[in-house]
């Protein structure tokens, strides 16, 4: 899956690439939340990973403004931050596609918010026996 991912935390993006890479990913980082918004333009992102706490454009702000893109409406996207608790709980409560995790979180903490936003059952792609539809 072609991960986006911003932070300005230097020491986490080397923890946490290396793992996605290994995990058969590929990530593309951005530096900040405008450079975010770019490179979601220019690729096809299946999950987009964002600090809230970034100069310039804040997480939330990428957030709103990626959903607002039609083909960024239902994307995975996962929100992190050690100061901006409140609020990444509040709009994850409010999108079944959002997730928050609060810095520091593990990487089995970031798995599993992957793992609930991307594996969404598919009603209505197979047969009454199980065959799939032509």
């Amino acid at each position: 899956m072609n991960i986006v991912m911003a932070d300005d935390d230097q020491n986490l993006l080397a923890m946490l690439v290396p793992h996605l890479e290994h995990a058969g990913h590929t990530v593309l980082l951005a530096s900040s939340g405008a450079e975010l918004l770019a490179r979601i333009k220019e690729t096809r992102a299946g999950l987009i990973i964002s600090d809230i706490n970034m100069p310039g454009l804040d997480g939330v702000a990428v957030y709103r403004q990626a959903r607002a893109l039609n083909e960024y409406a239902a994307v995975p996207f996962i929100l992190c931050s050690g100061l901006e608790i409140e609020q990444g709980k509040a709009l994850a409560a409010e999108d079944g596609k959002l997730r928050f995790l609060k810095k520091p979180f593990s990487l089995a903490a970031l798995h599993k918010a992957i793992d609930e936003v991307t594996d969404l059952p598919l009603f209505g792609d197979y047969e009454p026996r199980g065959g799939l539809k032509p």
